[in-house]
């Protein structure tokens, strides 16, 4: 098992933070070209996810490696698990999740299937993963598996640290330290005011196309 130097998960403008609990994570997307996880990755359970990934690369059917990291998971953190396609054998349950809710965690993105829905749907903790089976991963103690280092999910390169803001439309990687975020939150903020206006012109039977502008493609 490889451990990477873990660096230490970054400090979170908690303003910042309160402004995206208000908005979706389309509202971003909207904007965006990278970062934006395969849909394929879907939410399992219901409630907005945004936290720091805490990662893990396990390509076996082998336990010990997330229940390693759940010890090393706070509040705020995502656990982030990497299957290296193996998507048959289920890495987390309602063991897992119990665990990572109990440390504080935001939530659990998988790329590979999760088992226990019920249980987890029960929880109420944000679970995304590619779907579910009822094979699960064992204790083994094999060699093979990374800590803390970089993962892809979803076709996505997932860093240590880096914020995961998902719904039930999917998920966003935000680099945290990406000095244009506070700009895009508050575009994305200024947007869906903005949006609330249009409702109830559309309401009255306004023309979208006059709204957004595309009438001037006419």
């Amino acid at each position: 098992m490889i451990r990477h130097a873990r660096p230490p998960l970054p400090v979170l403008d908690p303003a910042l933070l309160e402004q995206m609990r208000g908005i979706q994570p389309a509202s971003l997307g909207h904007y965006l070209t990278t970062g934006i996880i395969s849909p394929l990755i879907r939410p399992l359970t219901s409630g907005k996810l945004l936290g720091r990934a805490v990662t893990v690369r396990q390509p076996l059917p082998d336990a010990v490696p997330v229940h390693l990291v759940l010890d090393q998971l706070g509040p705020g953190d995502v656990l982030v698990i990497d299957r290296a396609g193996d998507h048959h054998v289920a890495c987390v349950g309602e063991m897992v999740a119990r665990a990572a809710l109990a440390a504080g965690a935001a939530g659990i993105v998988v790329d590979g299937v999760v088992t226990d829905i019920e249980e987890l749907r029960e929880l109420g903790l944000p679970i995304y993963a590619r779907g579910l089976n009822v094979v699960t991963t064992r204790v083994l103690n094999i060699p093979g598996a990374e800590l803390f280092g970089s993962v892809v999910i979803g076709d996505v390169i997932v860093r240590q640290g880096d914020l995961l803001f998902g719904d039930a439309n999917g998920i966003l990687r935000l680099d945290p330290a990406d000095e244009g975020l506070p700009a895009l939150v508050a575009r994305a903020v200024a947007d869906e005011a903005r949006e609330v206006e249009w409702r109830q012109r559309l309401a009255t039977g306004q023309s979208l196309a006059q709204l957004n502008g595309s009438a001037r493609y006419a």
